[in-house]
């Protein structure tokens, strides 16, 4: 059975063993991450943020995980990918064996993990290799309830026993170097205890129960004063109770999206995104609560009929839901709460394994009742098996193909501005700029502020020859934050292009000033102040009463070893002014720092209320 569950997951998601990097996630924990050129940097990997300068995720093991890649690969992107198959079936079989201690039948464990292996919502996890912090995460949190769970079935004369429970400790501690959720297994690990704990005369032993479960809630602890001592810790609370409810009913209505998913996954898409709810007068709002209330009821009254298998099943999948429930704000971008389809890769084993179950009990009243024959249940087992299978290689087939991948999202999702970036910068990489250019337009009308989308489309436009516009999109950005370094990276080659660009138009028309002015003030914007003197000088050459002109060769004189020539500019650019304009108040304060300067106050201050003035503020 082990094998055909592997034979399985490489017939649903083998095709994806074809993809390439994709854009953003990839280049920064892949392509530009210096930490995985040598072993040298395993310090920096434990010691920072998953995304360094964050502060937010801390997932080393993760990030060692793709220096063990590259290492053995280089920047081969198969090798990436065949990773996170390997690590979706190894959970799939670590789950056929998990159910085998409380399902206890080998085709109820067997279909259970096959639906895990196959169904389309994992998709995201597998086939993007970003999803390899959840895959990881799975890994070792599965591997924890396993020996937790073999630890607990155990004869206390094992000697074994403790073997195995220390395992389970170990495994969750890198559970949660791997992906911060994995936190909420102490609370799955009571929820077994609870329902299916040993029993004695009916009682559950809480007290043995709670002395097995506080370890790991040290080690939950351990794990938080370790990101304490980092210093990563950012997280972001939601500013009033009324949020909170808002944000934990938007994740409510998208879990039942989620459970039509389940069974009728036609609209699978990348980052998926649910629009918060901002009023009570919302009808989703309203639609999600009666649903929850149906839900509640229906269960409230049913409950006896269920078994505790069942039960924890349901809790499994409740549980392992916590940490993307936003009891903290996870947005996707404004206005959206992010929900996307990976979010359900641990959560679905629990609700796979319940459908089982609850399918065994429909066929089994069935089959009593004559409904129907006693070959039915392999009949629609295969039927649903190639169901989902369909489904999952077609999914496949568009996480190949990035720019398919995003299309498909931006059809289901169009106000998606991180998909839209995702898919801009993929169409530069690719060389349509044009198209690129009208994405990040799209992008900034909705969010302005946004500095990757301003950053993109100035590329964008700088890779058209547009190179102007892109130097004002550039020096429009106030702060680039941890971005800083790329904006100034490409603000410096567009500045070079700008230069060149000026240079050869100049060899076909030397006299035109306002080339020789403009290639001054690109040769400022660098730094080279002796080759923007110079042309600027050829264009008072040309142009003598050039009033910006002499202004800025005053700007860039002020400085130097004689500023007494800077005032002589200055002086002649406000004398050539009919009016008393911006530039000539700006001309009045550079006067006044010169006069200070060199001690001169009286001066000094006759021409600050000079430019007082013309401000206005006299």
């Amino acid at each position: 059975m082990v094998f055909a569950l592997i034979l399985c997951g490489l017939i649903a998601h083998g095709i994806a063993l074809n993809g390439s990097f994709k854009t953003m996630d990839d280049e920064l924990s892949i392509i530009n991450n210096q930490n995985l050129r040598s072993f040298s940097s395993l310090g920096r990997i434990f010691a920072e943020s998953f995304f360094n300068g964050d502060r937010t995720y801390y997932r080393p093991l993760v990030t060692f995980s793709f220096l063990l890649d590259y290492q053995i690969a280089g920047l081969n992107p198969f090798f990436y990918y065949l990773t996170n198959l390997l690590l979706h079936l190894a959970n799939a079989i670590l789950l056929f064996f998990t159910f085998n201690i409380f399902l206890k039948r080998k085709f109820l464990n067997f279909a259970a993990a096959l639906l895990f292996v196959i169904h389309p919502i994992q998709w995201e996890a597998v086939a993007n290799i970003a999803g390899r912090s959840i895959l990881l995460c799975a890994f070792w949190q599965f591997t924890a309830f396993l020996l937790y769970l073999t630890y607990a079935s155990r004869s206390r004369l094992d000697p074994r026993r403790k073997v195995y429970y220390a395992g389970a400790l170990l495994a969750f501690a890198l559970a949660l170097l791997s992906k911060e959720s994995a936190v909420v297994l102490p609370f799955l690990i009571a929820g077994y205890e609870y329902w299916m704990g040993r029993r004695r005369k009916g009682k559950i032993l809480t007290a043995q129960a709670v002395e097995r479960i506080i370890p790991f809630v040290a080690v939950a602890a351990g794990y938080l004063l370790l990101r304490k001592i980092l210093g990563i810790t950012n997280v972001a609370f939601w500013p009033s109770l009324q949020y909170l409810i808002f944000g934990v009913l938007t994740f409510l209505s998208s879990v039942l999206v989620y459970l039509r998913i389940f069974i009728f996954p036609v609209d699978l898409h990348f980052d998926r995104t649910t629009a918060y709810f901002t009023s009570f007068a919302d009808l989703g709002l309203w639609l999600t609560l009666a649903a929850i209330v149906i839900f509640g009821s229906m269960a409230g009254h049913y409950h006896r009929q269920w078994s505790r298998r069942a039960k924890f099943l349901l809790c499994w999948f409740a549980v392992t839901l916590l940490p993307v429930a936003q009891l903290i704000p996870l947005s996707a971008h404004a206005g959206y709460a992010a929900t996307a389809d990976h979010f359900f890769y641990i959560p679905s084993a629990g609700l796979f394994a319940f459908f089982v179950l609850a399918a065994r009990t429909v066929f089994a009243r069935a089959i009593r009742r004559r409904a129907v024959s006693r070959r039915s249940p392999p009949f629609f087992a295969t039927a649903v098996f190639f169901y989902f299978l369909l489904f999952t290689v077609g999914q496949n087939l568009h996480a190949v193909h990035e720019l398919s991948m995003f299309e498909k999202s931006l059809s289901y999702d169009p106000q998606n501005t991180r998909v839209r970036i995702c898919y801009a910068l993929a169409l530069a990489k690719v060389g349509l700029f044009a198209p690129a250019e009208q994405e990040f337009r799209k992008v900034l009308a909705a969010e302005p502020w946004d500095t990757r989308a301003r950053i993109g489309f100035a590329k964008s436009l700088c890779d058209q020859g547009k190179c102007l516009e892109a130097v004002f999109e550039y020096e429009a950005i106030p702060d680039a934050g941890n971005m800083q370094g790329l904006l100034e990276d490409n603000l410096k080659y567009t500045y070079d292009v700008v230069i060149r660009q000026y240079q050869k138009r100049l060899s076909d028309e030397p006299q035109n000033s306002q080339l020789h002015y403009s290639l001054g003030v690109m040769y400022a914007k660098t730094g080279r102040s002796r080759e923007a003197v110079r042309e600027y000088l050829q264009a008072l050459r040309i142009e003598p009463r050039e009033r910006a002109t002499l202004y800025n060769l005053g700007s860039l004189l002020e400085s130097g070893p004689q500023p007494e020539i800077a005032v002589v500019y200055f002086r002649k650019a406000i004398s050539l002014g009919r009016r008393k304009d911006q530039l000539t108040e700006y001309a009045y304060r550079h006067l006044a720092k010169i006069y200070e300067r060199r001690g001169q106050l009286r001066r000094a201050r006759a021409y600050f209320q000079e430019a007082e003035k013309i401000a206005g503020k006299e």
